[in-house]
């Protein structure tokens, strides 16, 4: 846990120090006739971020912006999955932007505008950032979270890290009726995905990745994942996004077990004996769907949901499936309150003689992110 904590100070540090902003002239009017100057920062779930010389990053939701000056130039996404990249000015038409190529002009409805960002320049400048922490506390059981991702852009496409580190802490009642630490329990995953989108249209893309993670709960110490698919945007208007991904991965995994009839409990056995380590390699498919629901009023509520099945190649019968789920709302700024569902599911992991290898877990938190 620490050594993540120290990745993403890292890169943190390294953008906040590196960012060499365009200038501060970009102008966004307001339909009530207020009229912000600053740096815009991007468009994301309907929100426009800028950031005025006198104030720290505002976010502006999308239905109250009448027009949008800037000599900047930007990637545009529209709701067809149409990717442009130029130069962005208002228009007589309120609601709507100029928008101006080497190739083309035209005007744009705002509304029809998924995700606009500039053309950063430098590296730091392409780089965005999030960090959590999310935990539960029961009488029996205390969970803890730390995630984070970061992702870099491109004109042709993105690349993008994520990790997190799982604990949870199982205790029970001594013969005194006091609560004492039983066992604890972990799992995580550190992730690394490159998208590039196709020449073909800009609603299809490739995907490439690699992959570690490991669970104790499934008995799962350990597994390497490398993969590539093809995904497609199927919606992609103003507050919604459902994209879909499938394709094939190779896997190397590690699992322990006991001798006879001896159960394991995290990394050892009940009669102190050393698990045996089991190092396997198959291949399986994958098939991942993610929905992304956002508001465009003034409520600022995200819903994430990202769901995986994996059937097996090589073993018969086995059925792996992971579930994300998550709802944000802003609380101050760029910190959010964020209540998340995380399930995996694997079939192989069953075993009729020991009642303690397990084919589900899951975990529901609740906590903060922060997400400038």
């Amino acid at each position: 846990m620490r050594s993540l904590l120290t990745f993403f100070t890292l890169l943190l540090t390294t953008h906040a120090t590196g960012v060499l902003a365009h200038s501060n002239n970009d102008v966004v009017t307001m339909y009530n006739g207020d009229r912000i100057t600053g740096e815009i920062k991007g468009l994301v779930n309907g929100d426009l971020k800028i950031n005025p010389a006198y104030a720290a990053v505002i976010a502006l939701e999308l239905e109250d912006i009448a027009s949008i000056d800037s000599n900047y130039n930007y990637e545009i996404l529209t709701e067809n999955n149409e990717r442009l990249y130029g130069n962005i000015s208002s228009t007589e038409k309120k609601g709507a932007l100029q928008f101006t190529s080497i190739d083309s002009e035209q005007i744009i409805p705002l509304l029809e505008i998924t995700e606009l960002r500039p053309i950063e320049e430098s590296f730091a400048e392409r780089l965005q950032y999030t960090l959590g922490a999310n935990f539960n506390f029961e009488p029996d059981l205390q969970t803890y979270k730390i995630e984070g991702t970061v992702t870099y852009a491109s004109k042709r496409g993105q690349t993008s890290a994520r990790a997190n580190v799982l604990r949870s802490n199982y205790q029970s009642k001594n013969e005194n009726g006091d609560y004492v630490d039983d066992y604890a329990q972990t799992s995580g995953l550190f992730r690394l995905e490159n998208e590039r989108w196709s020449n073909y249209g800009d609603n299809w893309y490739r995907s490439f990745s690699g992959q570690y993670d490991y669970n104790d709960e499934l008995n799962n110490f350990g597994r390497v994942s490398l993969g590539s698919g093809i995904g497609r945007y199927f919606i992609d208007s103003a507050g919604m996004r459902f994209s879909a991904l499938v394709g094939l991965q190779g896997i190397r995994e590690r699992s322990l077990s006991c001798t006879g009839d001896v159960q394991l409990l995290g990394e050892g056995c009940f009669d102190d004996t050393p698990p045996i380590k089991d190092t396997d390699f198959s291949a399986e498919g994958f098939l991942t769907g993610s929905l992304v629901m956002y508001s465009l009023t003034n409520v600022d509520l995200d819903i994430n949901i990202t769901g995986s099945v994996y059937p097996s190649l090589t073993d018969d019968d086995r059925l792996r499936a992971h579930l994300e789920a998550a709802v944000k709302w802003e609380a101050v700024g760029d910190l959010n309150i964020k209540l998340s569902l995380n399930s995996d599911y694997d079939s192989g992991k069953e075993n009729a003689d020991n009642p303690l290898d397990k084919t589900l877990d899951y975990s529901i938190l609740l906590g903060l992110e922060w997400a400038p």
